[in-house]
């Protein structure tokens, strides 16, 4: 059985909100801002913690989106998915249209799906070792 890209996208981006969630409100840990983790130090672990799937995620998407061709769309990953702007500020603020909003962030969820599967971010239970 072959999962879709976009579907791998979709639960490993739900994943991910939820893990910043959990370290910016909980935890008072900025996910992506590594100067702001104050006096938390990395202490080697056999699982994956939630910052190192926070950081996992936006490497794949990064890396899937990178190329001159893909500029554009790099910046609406980074703005929207990455930096969860909402929908309503995010595509006036990039003065996207909705039929091309809806066609890039297609073109991102099926890229970064693929990477994602790739590096074995999917399903998440496997990442993160549980026992099924």
């Amino acid at each position: 059985m072959s999962v879709k890209p976009e579907f791998a996208f979709d639960v490993c981006w739900e994943v991910y909100r939820g893990a910043r969630e959990v370290l910016e409100t909980k935890r008072g840990v900025s996910a992506l801002d590594l100067q702001d983790t104050g006096k938390f130090l990395w202490r080697p672990d056999v699982r994956p913690r939630l910052n190192e799937y926070v950081a996992d995620f936006a490497l794949a998407g990064e890396a899937a989106l990178d190329g001159p061709g893909c500029a554009s769309r790099m910046i609406l990953f980074r703005i929207y998915y990455l930096g969860l702007a909402p929908y309503e500020r995010a595509r006036p603020f990039l003065g996207l249209g909705e039929m091309a909003w809806s066609q890039w962030t297609e073109q991102i969820r099926r890229q970064c799906g693929k990477e994602i599967l790739r590096r074995g971010l999917f399903p998440p239970r496997k990442y993160f070792n549980e026992e099924s």
